[in-house]
């Protein structure tokens, strides 16, 4: 037989007997449930006399009405004896100083508060000393009906029998999802959202299975018959304590628990989770207890001291295991909150550091807080303050969820290749992330606020203070609108910048990269401009008269300023046109250079020797473009008369074909070197050019000095001579240079005796 059948069988067994021992302790009961009610007239007395029945906290004649309609003719009768007794007192026991008290203001409300809170503190150290006495009188209440006295053991059969029923109809369940439950388990190794999925459907079908086993309590519940109402009231109890605890049980091992993957939904490491863990189910073990007494207690008609002292022990216990937890804890969390921050004096070093002493005291405010409203005998904000802190714990969970499920869903489109999937979802998952955080930290926030009562929007309705919400909500949502759009303008932006590719030095920028920055600079100007005008109607200024006075300084500035708007606007045309890029060089009448930066309303050109041009876009008349597309580099040589010119051509083509096959030239030329004839002839040489066509970069000027320093070795290595300038001088017969001999003879004699002369004289 297979092993899983095996298994199904044995499980079955277990079931089978499980609901055996169920039939036979329900034979059991059932018949001593007669006996139960038989002696209900045989209790004792409780150790304090039974209240009158109490009235509605907020009395209004709609809730008066509605209480008295449920009341007996006894029970209303003891209510009006109680108030008269009460106002008798009241009246008899008045004094000057009641009178005094009443009118002193705040002092005197204090001083009455301090009297309530006097005397509940002494009601309550009598219910402390009256509690064993109460505790018997409560297991006598239960005892009530059993005959031999053991009412209470028939009590815990009953509460036994709906468990042992719980769990044959939760086992029932688990068998029947066992399939489901497999298949489920094959999600763990899958994408993001399969995983998401699977650990969805197992916490559904776990929840399912606490409320399946709810159900099959409740229905051994019901089949007990002729029970006393405080046993129903004490099973009733039991079972949402039992209940209450499995479902705290499922939340800790969901957060702090591993997953079959190793992840956690809490970044915690295994000692701190498993400290939360037992913190969490010790918590609500002692809220179930908590409520199953209390609800004992409520029912046996007890002093509400005692049932205030109750409330005050677990209170207690509860503070101490907070800080006990808090002390275990405090470097892991701290480690936590701090992250990759490694400076103290940052917000989130210093919150790391400070959180023990925020915890401690907020937890001690908020047990401080519900102990006062305890003995006012007011609502206090325990519940609020436990659920507030579990909002804060949710927050970053639930971001975590969202944020890993954005990451995933950009990977899963990148890896499909979808269109413009990887491309706009990568470049905008950083946006959509704050965007994240933004939403999920102010969800949060008004979540808290709701629960505290803290009404924002109908604060921002309300008179100076309604006013001043009113206008810090509205820039709140200005500021966070300008936020994104700031962010989404300049993501993309600096996407578009970054497919340009990278700047160099030797090769100019493209249109968009020249553009771009110019383009960056106005958004950011439109969207401050926006901005402020609508922080400033947010705060309630008039902003009509500021527009109106800017379009009349507009158009002042228009008028006045021609030279200035004609610049704006030629730049403008400029840009429109490409006439110029970000590292091209251009000459602008005597000015010429690369351009360096660009401007609302100027050029600036850096020269090659370090000088800087800024030049009007008004000013420029004419332009000159020397790096865009092409450019045809001219090379010049002057030979001798007696030159080959067909070696000349044979050389240069040779050098030509050298410098188009190297690898670090061959990619910037686009015509080869070659010969261009004799351009002119001169009295003792003729000019021979040579050309080849380049890129317009940095290289096609090291390409041509290149191509002077091979083609000058070339022409000394073929016997080729560079003509030098020289003067003839023809004399014509053998007299005439006698003639100029003689000449130049007597010049130098006459030198020689004014030479003479002058160093006489001196």
């Amino acid at each position: 037989m297979p092993v899983a059948h095996i298994e199904s069988a044995s499980r079955m067994r277990s079931l089978a007997a499980l609901a055996c021992m169920a039939l036979v302790a329900l034979s059991m009961l059932v018949p001593r449930a007669g006996a139960a009610t038989a002696g209900a007239a045989t209790s004792h007395a409780p150790p304090v006399a039974a209240k009158a029945p109490a009235l509605p906290q907020e009395l209004t004649p709609e809730s008066i009405r509605d209480a008295l309609s449920k009341m007996s003719d006894q029970e209303v009768r003891s209510l009006l004896i109680e108030q008269l007794d009460r106002a008798a007192k009241a009246s008899a026991g008045a004094s000057p100083a009641d009178g005094m008290m009443a009118k002193a203001g705040m002092a005197g409300m204090m001083e009455v508060d301090a009297g309530t809170l006097r005397g509940r503190v002494r009601d309550m150290i009598a219910a402390a000393h009256a509690l064993p006495e109460t505790a018997r009188y409560v297991v006598d209440r239960l005892d009530l009906g059993a005959g031999e006295g053991n009412g209470i053991a028939h009590l815990a059969g009953a509460f036994a029998l709906m468990l042992v029923a719980g769990l044959v109809v939760e086992g029932l369940y688990g068998l029947a999802l066992r399939g489901q439950r497999g298949r489920l388990a094959q999600t763990a190794g899958g994408t993001y959202f399969a995983r998401a999925f699977g650990l969805g459907a197992n916490l559904a079908l776990d929840v399912g299975a606490i409320v399946v086993f709810a159900a099959g309590a409740l229905g051994v519940y019901l089949t007990i018959r002729a029970i006393p109402e405080l046993w129903r009231i004490v099973l009733i109890a039991a079972l949402m304590a039992v209940v209450v605890v499995r479902g705290a049980a499922l939340a800790a091992r969901v957060l702090l628990g591993r997953s079959r993957d190793g992840a956690r939904l809490l970044p915690l490491d295994d000692r701190t989770a498993r400290r939360f863990r037992q913190y969490v189910l010790v918590l609500t073990v002692l809220f179930g207890v908590n409520i199953v007494v209390r609800s004992v207690l409520g029912a046996a008609d007890i002093d509400p001291s005692t049932l205030d002292v109750m409330l005050f022990g677990a209170w207690t216990l509860g503070l101490v295991l907070t800080l006990g937890l808090l002390a275990l804890v405090r470097r892991p969390i701290a480690a936590l909150i701090r992250g990759t921050e490694t400076r103290r004096a940052s917000v989130r070093g210093a919150l790391a550091d400070f959180w023990p002493i925020i915890a401690i005291a907020y937890f001690a405010a908020l047990y401080a807080a519900s102990l006062h409203g305890m003995l006012m005998g007011r609502t206090g904000p325990l519940g609020i303050g436990l659920a507030s802190v579990l909002v804060v714990v949710l927050v970053p969970i639930v971001d975590y969820a969202l944020c890993s499920a954005l990451g995933a869903f950009v990977a899963t489109r990148a890896v499909e290749g979808a269109p413009r999937g990887p491309g706009w979802l990568a470049t905008y998952e950083p946006i959509f992330r704050r965007a994240i955080h933004i939403i999920t930290v102010v969800g949060g926030i008004l979540i808290l606020a709701d629960w505290w009562d803290i009404r924002l929007f109908a604060y921002a309705q309300m008179g100076l203070g309604g006013d001043i919400a009113s206008s810090v909500l509205g820039i709140g949502i200005v500021v966070l609108a300008t936020y994104l759009a700031w962010q989404i303008a300049t993501t993309a932006i600096d996407n578009r910048m970054r497919a340009e590719g990278t700047v160099s030095t030797d090769a100019p920028s493209s249109r968009l990269r020249t553009v771009l920055p110019i383009l960056r600079a106005t958004i950011l100007v439109t969207i401050a401009v926006m901005a402020t005008m609508s922080i400033l109607a947010a705060m309630g200024v008039d902003i009509l008269p500021l527009l109106a006075g800017a379009s009349i300084v507009g158009v002042a500035i228009g008028f006045g300023s021609q030279t200035l708007v004609r610049d704006i606007v030629s730049g403008a045309f400029f840009l429109m046109d490409d006439a110029f890029r970000l590292g091209e060089y251009i000459e602008v009448g005597s000015a010429k250079g690369n351009v360096e930066k660009i401007s609302v309303r100027s050029v600036f050109l850096r020269h090659q020797r370090g000088a800087l041009y800024v030049v009007p876009y008004g000013q420029i008349h004419q332009l000159r473009n020397a790096s865009r597309d092409w450019q045809v580099q001219i090379l010049e040589f002057r030979l001798t008369y007696d030159t080959s010119m067909l070696q000349v051509k044979k050389i240069l083509k040779k050098i030509g074909e050298e410098l188009s096959a190297d690898p670090d030239y061959a990619p910037d030329i686009l015509a080869p070197l070659k010969s261009a004839g004799v351009t002119s002839a001169e009295d003792s040489a003729i000019v021979v050019r040579a050309k080849f066509t380049a890129r317009p970069t940095g290289n096609s000027w090291v390409i041509r000095r290149v191509a002077y320093d091979k083609i000058i070795r070339a022409f000394r290595d073929a016997g080729i001579r560079f003509a030098h300038r020289q003067v003839t001088v023809n004399v014509s017969s053998a007299e005439d240079a006698a003639a100029i001999a003689a000449g130049g003879g007597a010049g130098a004699a006459a030198i020689a005796a004014e030479a003479e002369r002058n160093a006489k004289a001196g």
